[in-house]
């Protein structure tokens, strides 16, 4: 919900080995082209309404949806909302909800974890009006992602940032130099949906799971510090999901492994075709 279409530029000229690729640009993405129609910026289901709007202008059929981390949401929701349309979902290290550890656990996030989102959520926004906070948060935002290409802060997504090709880093780097600051406080709507829909909200985001009725490949890296493996593995369980785990890759499983995810996906497909 914050990546734009050229975070698959890699992943792309891999995929077309599949059949004819599109990839979206939802509206409101930090470092998109499309413009951001949504008063309070991005949320799975405003996103999936633009997946489904696209497939229809585009007049497909028989499509396999794939998305990465936030994006799995919307997918998951573009699959209920286009069943005529959808014919499988490639869900790449989603965030779908983690499993409780603890009754207090759950009833920390159900009152303090919520009221939290309610109001950190309105305040970042606020703040993000503001030129000078917008624009260190611009500043922080570039040297962050240049910092966790090269190295510096591989361990915030785990595996190594290093395999992504130059030219998808490159692209990434000119995205974000021309990044609109304005669009930041989109981003906050979006982490705000996908934390809500681990953590929060979780008996909503496990009915949308159980109403999934297409195949769905669950893909996630061994040394991702941001899913939970075993809930992964969990989720996995419903009839019609495949869990493809790859050893030693990381949050940026299709960009870091782009040849792994292509035969993982290649693999998969004969049980979507229709």
């Amino acid at each position: 919900m914050t990546s734009s279409a050229a975070v698959w530029v890699d992943l792309v000229a891999a995929m077309r080995e599949l059949g004819p690729v599109v990839s979206a640009d939802p509206p409101g993405t930090l470092a998109g082209h499309t413009g951001a129609p949504y008063r309070r910026g991005s949320r799975p289901r405003a996103d999936a309404a633009f997946v489904r709007a696209l497939l229809e202008h585009l007049d497909l059929r028989h499509v396999v949806l794939h998305s990465w981390s936030m994006g799995g949401l919307v997918a998951l929701s573009a699959a209920e909302l286009a069943p005529s349309r959808v014919s499988g979902l490639v869900l790449a290290a989603p965030t779908l909800p983690w499993r409780r550890t603890g009754r207090f656990e759950a009833l920390g996030w159900h009152t303090v974890g919520r009221a939290a989102l309610a109001v950190g959520a309105p305040v970042a926004q606020l703040a993000l009006r503001v030129p000078w906070v917008r624009d260190q948060a611009t500043q922080r935002r570039a040297v962050e992602t240049a910092e966790m290409f090269t190295g510096q802060r591989a361990s915030a997504v785990g595996g190594d940032p290093k395999l992504v090709s130059r030219e998808q880093v490159a692209v990434l780097a000119e995205e974000l130099q021309g990044l609109d600051p304005g669009r930041l406080a989109g981003t906050v709507t979006a982490f705000g949906s996908a934390t809500a829909a681990m953590f929060v909200d979780q008996r909503s985001t496990m009915q949308l799971l159980d109403r999934v009725t297409v195949p769905v490949l669950l893909l996630w890296g061994t040394d991702d510090p941001l899913i939970d493996q075993p809930s992964h593995r969990l989720h996995a369980q419903r009839s019609g999901w495949t869990p493809h785990p790859i050893d030693g890759a990381g949050h940026l499983l299709p960009v870091e492994r782009p040849e792994e995810y292509v035969a993982a996906a290649r693999a998969w497909m004969p049980s979507t075709s229709p």
